[in-house]
This record gives structure tokens, C-alpha cells and sequence, in this order.
């Protein structure tokens, strides 16, 4: 889990700082805190120098109150800024250095990097720009680089602290990465002078308590303690100044995360949040526990804010969040979308490959009918995640799932095919007894038919008899004379 904004630059300077712009000798508290002591010149602005200075500033302060400046109105201010310098020399060195910083808040961080060189270049002793140079380059990853640029601005003006707060933010990340105690006695060293410099220095309480909180974390639990009572002393100052640190919130958060109390950490992360909508990292944590509880649109939501932060785009972590968000959304072609920018982020990273696996094997492939093809690609993330993960202890449970789940998709396969084989031969059963069943059936219909018409011929009327005619009685004719027929003479007995 992401923790917190490691480094800040110097914004633009309205107000000019006489013992700033002229680095008096001798010490004492400079007018102002963040820096800017130590340019070359000894000699105070002149009364004019101040005017006119005053005049572009109050312009830029107005048009800062409408809104946005446009791209036109950033290069118009810087070029005023500039002209400044070029009219009145190293005593105005701040307007200079703004013509940077009206560029950096536009966005045109190149142009104003090159101000910043050009700045160091002819007043080597102006610590802010040795600053803001450090800023710009570690958002870029190049941290010795960045560290360097701290120190020559610590180097240049002993009384800064804007830079010095960074020089102490820078020390204690890389004590966080690698926990070296000369890393850790630097950083609370240079966040002790500042503090003893200004005793309500906020980024000084802010890295201060990280420092104790990172060292509680990985070496001492009792430091958790100690970062508790600083950022508890850190509030009580601020609030005595009417200010709140959206930072300490964030660390607060943290704190109540070592205890395992989610619920007061979601409220302080919240609360950082709330004071600066864009903190990177109070929204990546808002989205961590949010994924916890399920609430994937919150945790969408923390997420794309995040990402507005230069150093979260490259943060391998946003993105698995994002995707993993967007999966329980149900927008799998965007969470898609996420877990291969995590792979362009951090390809040697092996965790984004298991995601893709689950999403399509958990996911997709149980949208719509069933196809092979959501689970062969399942498989074929599966099987890349562990040939990147290795032996490596910390993928072990993984790997083991990841493997389990290759099998099993192997075993659905031949399930299905042997289902199939089962279908194909109930189906062939199937045919066959409806094609008895069919020949029973005419066989049946045949005998009820046969039945029908001898019972159709045993119950019908018999046919009506036909009566011979009668015999007419012959008409009497009249008898005709017959001759006598002879007799044969009677024998005598003898």
C-alpha cells in the first residue's frame, strides 16, 4: 500500500522576502522559511526593484483568483518575471526563479527546468531552484540525481527548508526501500534542524513522523509509537495555526492499518482526502480498504484519482487496484485494459499475469455460452504467471492455485468431451427407442384400425332378403282329346 507524498516544491513566491533575496550575513530567522537565502548579492532590493515586482505579482494573484491560467497567460507571467531580473539583477533572483514556477504550475515542466539551470548556473547559491530541479528529477525516477540537487541546496543556504525537508524525504525513501541506519539517522537529523529552525515546519512533522512510522514498520515496532506522538504533537501546533495537514491524516490512517482498526483508518484517510481531493496516496489507501469491503466503486473512483499523481502512473499498484476494481464492477474489457498497463509498468513483475488468468477463467468465461477460448487464455496467463514467478517464496500460494487451476481446466475439457461422447451415444439411444416407439405406435394403430373395422362389420344390420315372385295360376285352357293311352296288360300269376 502506497503511503504518502514523498517530495514538494517551492511555489511561486508572491511576497518578497528582503532578507531571502539578499542572503544577509550573520543569520538569524530568515522572513522566508522555505529558502531562497542564499543568493550571491549582499544588497537589498531597491524601493523601485520592490515595485515593480509587486506589481506582477498582484496581476498574477488576480488572474490566479479567476481560475486557471491559460497556456497564453503562463508564458506572458513568466516572461514578466523574467524581465524583472534581467532589469534588476541578482536582487530580484526570486522573480527569476518564478518565471520557473509560473511554467511548472502550467505544466510546462521542460521550459521550467531550464530556467531552474539557468538559474543555478549564474546564482549557484539560490537553493530553490537547486529544489525544485531536485523535484522535477525525481518524479522522473532519477533519485541520486534528485538527492544531489538537495544537497547543494542545503549546502547553498544551511537555514532552508523546503529543500531540506526534501533531502530528509529523499533519505528516508531510500531507507524505506533498504533500511540502512546511516539512511535514518541523516534523514532525522536534517528534519530535527529544520523543526529546531521552525518549530511549526508541517512537511518537517509530516516527514518526521513518516520516518518513525517506516522504521516502526520494518525494524522496531516501538517507533510506530513515536511516530503516533509526533504526528499527535504535529496536529496540536497546526492547529493552533488554524492548519491541517493532509499528510499526517494519511499517516494516521496508516497507524490505525499497523492496528488492524480498518474502520478509524478509512475515516482518516478519508479526511486527508478530504483537505486535498488529489492526494495521491490517501486514495490509494481509501481504494485498498475499499477493495477489502468490496466497494469497487469507491475503489474505481480513489484510483483514477491517484493516478493524476506523475509518480502513481508509474506505480505498478494503481494499477492491479484499478483492475481488480473494474473485475468486480463487472467492466472486464477495462480491467482488461489495466492489468496489461501494470504489465508495461513493471513487465518483470509476475502478478498481473495471475489477475488476467483469474479474470478470464472466473469471469469472462462464465459470461454468455460456453467457448474454450475464455478458458484457454485463462490458462495461458496461468501458465506464463508461473514461469515468471519462479521458485519465488512469496508467489508460492499462487503458483499452487495457478496450477491447480490449469488442471482443472484440462479436466472440464475432458469432461465436456466425454460428456459430449455420452450425449452423441444418448442421443443415438434416444433415436433408436423413438424409432421403436414410432413402429410400436403404427404397429398398434394398424390393430386398432383392423379392430375397429371388424367390429365396424360385426355390429352392422343384416341386408334386407329378396321374396321370389308368386306364381301366376294358369289360365284354364280348354282340354284337349288325348288319345287313350294303352295300359300294358296285367300279368296273371300263373
Amino acid at each position: 500500500m502506497r503511503t504518502q507524498r514523498v517530495l514538494h516544491l517551492v511555489a511561486l513566491s508572491l511576497a518578497l522576502s528582503v532578507a531571502g533575496a539578499c542572503g544577509k550575513k550573520g543569520g538569524g530567522k530568515s522572513n522566508n522559511p522555505e529558502g531562497g537565502g542564499g543568493a550571491t548579492s549582499v544588497k537589498k532590493p531597491s524601493a523601485e526593484a520592490k515595485a515593480d515586482f509587486k506589481k506582477v505579482a498582484d496581476r498574477y494573484a488576480s488572474a490566479r483568483a479567476s481560475g486557471a491560467l491559460s497556456a497564453t497567460q503562463c508564458e506572458s507571467f513568466s516572461n514578466d518575471f523574467a524581465r524583472l531580473y534581467k532589469d534588476h539583477g541578482t536582487t530580484l533572483t526570486i522573480a527569476w526563479f518564478n518565471a520557473g514556477a509560473v511554467l511548472e504550475e502550467c505544466g510546462q515542466t521542460a521550459k521550467a527546468e531550464e530556467i531552474y539551470k539557468q538559474i543555478v548556473n549564474r546564482e549557484p547559491k539560490f537553493d530553490l531552484s537547486y529544489n525544485n530541479l531536485g523535484v522535477i528529477y525525481w518524479n522522473r525516477k532519477q533519485e541520486s540525481t534528485a538527492l544531489d540537487h538537495f544537497q547543494r541546496a542545503v549546502a547553498a543556504n544551511p537555514r532552508t527548508t523546503a529543500p531540506r525537508n526534501n533531502l530528509a524525504a529523499a533519505l528516508r525513501n531510500e531507507y524505506s526501500s533498504s533500511p540502512e541506519q546511516n539512511d535514518f539517522e541523516k534523514a532525522e537529523r536534517e528534519l530535527q534542524t529544520v523543526l529546531a529552525v521552525d518549530s511549526s515546519n508541517r512537511l518537517a512533522y509530516e516527514n518526521l513522523a513518516r520516518l518513525y512510522y517506516d522504521r516502526g514498520r520494518l525494524k522496531d515496532k516501538s517507533y510506530l509509537l513515536l511516530a503516533g506522538l509526533v504526528v499527535d504533537q504535529a496536529m496540536r501546533v497546526l492547529k493552533e495555526e488554524q492548519v491541517e495537514s493532509s499528510d499526517l491524516f494519511n499517516i494516521q490512517g496508516l497507524l490505525f492499518m499497523e492496528r488492524d482498526n480498518q474502520v478509524d483508518a478509512l475515516k482518516a484517510f478519508k479526511k486527508a482526502a478530504e483537505l486535498e481531493p488529489n492526494h495521491a496516496d490517501a486514495n490509494m489507501n481509501i481504494a485498498m480498504i475499499s477493495i477489502r469491503f468490496r466497494d469497487y466503486a469507491q475503489a474505481e473512483a480513489s484510483l483514477k484519482i491517484a493516478l493524476k499523481d506523475g509518480r502513481q502512473k508509474k506505480n505498478i499498484e494503481t494499477y492491479l487496484g484499478l483492475g481488480v476494481a473494474q473485475r468486480g464492477l463487472r467492466k472486464y474489457k477495462d480491467a482488461e485494459a489495466s492489468f496489461k498497463q501494470a504489465i508495461e509498468v513493471a513487465g518483470g513483475d509476475p502478478r498481473p499475469l495471475y489477475n488476467l488468468g483469474i479474470l478470464y477463467h472466473e469471469h469472462v468465461a462464465a459470461t454468455g455460452e460456453f467457448s474454450k477460448t475464455p478458458y484457454e487464455t485463462a490458462k495461458s496467463y496461468f501458465d506464463k504467471f508461473q514461469g515468471k514467478a519462479g521458485g519465488a517464496a512469496e508467489y508460492k500460494t499462487a503458483v499452487a492455485d495457478a496450477k491447480s487451476r490449469m488442471q482443472n481446466i484440462d479436466q472440464l475439457f475432458k469432461d465436456i468431451e466425454e460428456m459430449k461422447k455420452l450425449e452423441a451415444e444418448a442421443k443415438k439411444l434416444e433415436e433408436e427407442a423413438k424409432r421403436q416407439e414410432e413402429e410400436e405406435r403404427k404397429r398398434l394403430l394398424d390393430l386398432e384400425a383392423k379392430a375397429k373395422a371388424a367390429a365396424a362389420a360385426a355390429s352392422a344390420p343384416p341386408p334386407a332378403e329378396t321374396k321370389p315372385a308368386e306364381a301366376k295360376p294358369a289360365e284354364a285352357k280348354p282340354a284337349e282329346a288325348k288319345p287313350a293311352e294303352k295300359k300294358p296288360a296285367e300279368k296273371k300269376a300263373p
